[in-house]
């Protein structure tokens, strides 16, 4: 079984040769190396010690040029070809499962019949297509073939050509060698490598990543393409490597729009971008001056804005909107630099934004809280009250007298008096008489009965209003987007989980006489009316001396309570296990001594289960010790006795007094840091408004937008809110007022000057004037002598 060489069609270049990296000879290094060596080295280094390149121009004339297609002058070459290559290439690196294959057809190679070679021809021939494929520069749609210059079976690793090679190194030595390649084969400047790692670097390309302004120049100078776009995968984002997949019928690669454009080395294609993304303003200049284009769009979508936004380069975002970069243009995310900018959300340590608050934003949130969000408030504060007026009403007027009685089965009747076994109210007592008492409203005084009713019944309906319109909310915002700004609101959350408890009494109080359902109905009021005051501490966040202590209190919940609350934890379980069983060591040595001296003392076990040690633990840890230390000093085993001691001691020095003051020390410094930051307040009320502007329709809020925004240009629907602009930052009244005199003072010295000036000049103007009237009159006077 041997292997048959694959038929090659007529005119078409074999795939193998196509990918350069596939052929193992390769000649190219042995002039010139990545490691510094080469002939070409070896003749620069002589040549530059000689200060005569003749050599080296000589050996590039004569065997540099034998690598290239037509002796230098380049050769068009199909497309479909060069990227066929380039997914073979990609392929060879995946897996059997991971390979794809190129889609699309290439169309026949209408340059087979052409002599390239021929001078007179390569003019007419670009000529020739741009007709057929109306691509080539400046066309709408990409050429469908591209000139090479350096042979394709002669290149290196990289698909790169020596030009590149030289610019990789970028040392002294190899930019000698680059300029005299560019002085005989110009057209290598724009010759690009074919690699699927390096597709479509350029010599410009690898000269702005070197950040050599002065080869740049250069490049610019001889007419590199501004246009070339590198679509090789060491550019490309990390998350859409795996996507990448190629078309016959075009040059770039497809890509999967799913991207966070994660990766340092996604450049965007063009040179401008590498420029921008590199950050060196100077090569971003002098590519502009070149008309390089500002808004040109990758393969993703992406302009030199939405890159500066990715790799977080402020000051070359500043350079790019001056020069007119458009913020408008989306990607292919449909997302402008400002929403992508949103979307990545890269948070740091940094409080530069919180400035803000100190200018625009707070000034957009007064008009809001002046525009609606006052009233808003005032009539939610008001609602709540009214609501919570009514519920704690339904709550506190329940007969307790009758539920004291249902609960003792009679032993104390409703005028709270102690029935004996054997009076009748006793023995005719029955439960169903009071399990529904909280139902029998027309029995009990007014205030007890149809006052109650008419709360419970406010209470209901007020609720039910509120989840309407929580509903309303839901299906006009979105449940997650209304669950997360619920969630910045802790008091707010249980306020709503308050409803939950109070439906379910309802049903509980129908139900009472098929049940007795007291004990739950009874529980469910209880949490009900825990839950619902805590949103007064909603309302408290709105007030400017109130809203950061509330912070605090969440906050030393959310963290140093749950720290501390861990690690107790550990020490609380350890040591009243530990006292469990010294305590069950003690009752069993009492129940023994009691059987031998029936007239002994006999010990009384405060924990006599797991449980019960828990909570006397718990309660040992407030400082309620004296029943603990007493009933284990009256232990009859001498060694519980004491191990008991040394086990209470050690618990109180590591948990009642180190732990403890541990945790005042960890409250102590959150609430400093909290009072200490001065925006807080500022953060408390933008929450506040942000959550009652979720309340309102979008209409509601466009026409309380048109109270605080003034439209911009003729187009009256096109609304700004405007900011008298201050300079370099916000200034006080008296800044300003100091200002404006300072430039009354100026104007006022340079006027006085002016008027000294021209006063100078008169009073010259009169002594020239003066000094011509006495030279005349000298001279009459000698006149007037000579003649006498």
């Amino acid at each position: 079984m041997g292997s048959n060489p694959t038929k090659v069609a007529d005119g078409e270049v074999p795939d193998e040769k196509l990918a350069g990296t596939l052929s193992e000879n390769r000649n190219i290094y042995k002039m010139l190396d990545m490691h510094g060596g080469g002939v070409l080295i070896k003749l620069a280094r002589q040549c530059k010690e000689f200060g005569c390149y003749d050599m080296l121009d000589a050996y590039l004339d004569q065997e540099v040029r034998k690598f290239m297609y037509n002796a230098g002058k380049g050769k068009l070459m199909p497309i479909a070809e060069l990227v066929k290559a380039r997914n073979q290439e990609r392929n060879a690196k995946l897996g059997a499962f991971s390979r794809k294959k190129g889609k699309g057809k290439s169309g026949p190679n209408i340059l087979d019949e052409f002599d390239q070679g021929q001078a007179e021809m390569a003019g007419d021939l670009k000529k020739a297509l741009k007709l057929l494929d109306g691509g080539g520069k400046g066309g709408k749609s990409e050429s469908k073939y591209r000139e090479m210059v350096w042979n394709l079976d002669d290149r290196g690793s990289m698909g790169e050509h020596v030009l590149a090679i030289c610019l990789l190194q970028g040392t002294a030595l190899h930019n000698i060698i680059a300029k005299r390649l560019i002085h005989f084969f110009p057209k290598l400047i724009n010759d690009i490598c074919t690699s699927e790692d390096y597709y479509g670097l350029s010599p410009l390309h690898m000269a702005i990543v070197n950040q050599d302004a002065q080869f740049t120049s250069i490049l610019l100078r001889l007419g590199a393409d501004l246009n070339q776009r590198c679509y090789g995968a060491f550019f490309c984002a990390e998350d859409q490597k795996t996507s990448r997949t190629d078309s016959l019928e075009h040059e770039f690669v497809e890509l999967t729009k799913n991207t966070n454009y994660t990766g340092s080395m996604y450049f965007g294609e063009y040179p401008l971008s590498f420029a921008v993304c590199t950050g060196h303003h100077d090569l971003f200049r002098m590519l502009l001056a070149k008309k390089a284009n500002l808004n040109a769009q990758d393969t993703n979508g992406n302009t030199a804005l939405h890159l500066c936004v990715i790799h977080d380069k402020m000051d070359m975002l500043d350079a790019v909107l001056d020069a007119g970069g458009n913020p408008r243009l989306a990607n292919k995310q449909n997302l402008t630099a400002l929403t992508l900018a949103a979307r990545l959300a890269k948070k740091t340590e940094s409080t530069q934004h919180l400035e803000l608050m100190d200018g625009l934003i707070e000034q957009i949130l007064d008009e809001k809280w002046k525009a609606y969000g006052r009233a808003l408030w005032f009539r939610s504060l008001l609602g709540f009250i009214f609501f919570y007026c009514c519920f704690v009403s339904a709550y506190m007027l329940r007969p307790s007298s009758a539920t004291t009685e249902h609960i003792t089965r009679g032993r104390i009747n409703d005028d709270g008096e102690t029935e004996s076994t054997n009076s009748s109210n006793y023995l005719q007592w029955h439960s169903i008489d009071t399990q529904c008492h909280l139902m029998y409203y027309s029995e009990w005084p007014w205030y007890h009965g149809w006052f109650r009713l008419g709360c419970e019944v406010m209470t209901i309906v007020v609720m039910l209003f509120q989840i309407l319109f929580d509903l309303g909310d839901i299906r006009r915002i979105g449940f997650q987007k209304w669950f997360n700004f619920l969630k910045a609101f802790p008091a707010k959350l249980m306020f709503k989980g308050a409803f939950l408890f109070i439906l379910i009494s309802i049903p509980c109080r129908l139900a009472c006489s098929f049940h007795e359902f007291l004990t739950i109905d009874n529980t469910m009021a209880i949490i009900s009316v825990l839950l619902v005051t805590q949103h007064f501490l909603y309302y408290m966040r709105a007030i400017p001396f109130v809203g950061p202590f509330v912070l605090m209190v969440y906050t030393i919940i959310a963290t140093d309570l749950v720290r501390f609350a861990m690690i107790y934890s550990i020490f609380l379980v350890g040591f009243s296990q530990s006292f469990y069983l010294i305590f069950t060591s003690c009752e069993r040595d009492s129940t023994l001594i009691k059987k031998t001296d029936p007239l002994g003392s006999e010990f009384n076990n405060i924990m006599e289960n797991p449980v019960d040690a828990l909570l006397r633990t718990f309660i040992m840890t407030i400082g309620e010790f004296s029943v603990l230390y007493r009933e284990m000093a009256a232990c009859d085993n001498f060694w519980m006795k004491w191990i008991g001691k040394i086990i209470f001691l050690i618990f109180e020095t590591f948990v009642s007094i180190l732990q403890f003051n541990l945790l005042i020390a960890m409250m102590t410094r959150t609430y400093e840091t909290i009072f200490l930051t001065r925006k807080e307040w500022k953060r408390q009320w933008a929450q506040v408004i942000l959550m009652l502007e979720m309340g309102l329709t979008p209409e509601s809020r466009k026409m309380h937008l048109l109270r605080y925004t003034r439209p911009t240009g003729i187009n009256k629907r096109v609304r700004s809110y405007v900011v008298v602009s201050r300079g370099d930052g916000e200034k006080t009244e008296n800044e300003e007022l100091a200002a404006r005199e300072a430039k009354e003072e100026q104007k006022r010295e340079e006027r006085e000057h002016e008027i000294k000036a021209k006063a100078l000049a008169l009073m010259s103007a009169k002594l020239k004037t003066e000094v011509k009237k006495r030279r005349v009159l000298r001279q009459q006077t000698v006149d007037a002598n000579s003649r006498l």
